[in-house]
């Protein structure tokens, strides 16, 4: 897939559940974005604390309702975000690229954190020079956990 031309988005279905982009579209904007970047990328993840308990206790429609929950904090706190998605079963993340990147990443992690309910562990990573993206979402795993 080529980066598409200016106001062209990547299209791709929304999750049934989320309403985010799904994940292929998040590995198409990573393998379209130049391996040396002239501008930062960076995503956020978070992951939603507690959604298999919620699954387990209170069935599935609940846990589905927890998710959408967390995706519209996610939506409402990431503005600027260049893409937002649902990476897999309770991770979401948001996509930030520019020179404000990182700022805006910190800021919307600041306002996710703070958020009561549901309860999100949130992590960010920069995209190094030359990162392919599994390793690149690999750190974004290991930054959630330990967030």
């Amino acid at each position: 897939m080529t980066i598409p031309a200016a106001g062209q988005p990547i299209v791709q279905k929304a999750d049934f559940v989320t309403l985010l982009q799904p994940r292929a579209a998040l590995e198409a904007l990573l393998r379209a974005a130049p391996a040396a970047p002239a501008e930062q990328l960076v995503i956020l993840g978070i992951d939603v604390v507690g959604l298999k308990q919620v699954n387990e206790t209170d069935g599935f429609l609940a846990g589905d309702r927890l998710l959408a929950e967390a995706a519209a904090a996610l939506t409402a706190a990431t503005p600027t975000a260049a893409l937002r998605a649902r990476l897999g079963g309770d991770e979401l993340v948001a996509v930030f690229t520019g020179a404000t990147a990182a700022a805006a990443a910190a800021a919307a992690s600041n306002t996710l954190r703070a958020h009561a309910h549901p309860t999100l562990r949130c992590g960010s990573v920069i995209r190094q020079p030359d990162e392919p993206p599994p390793q690149l979402l690999e750190r974004l795993y290991a930054a959630i956990r330990s967030g």
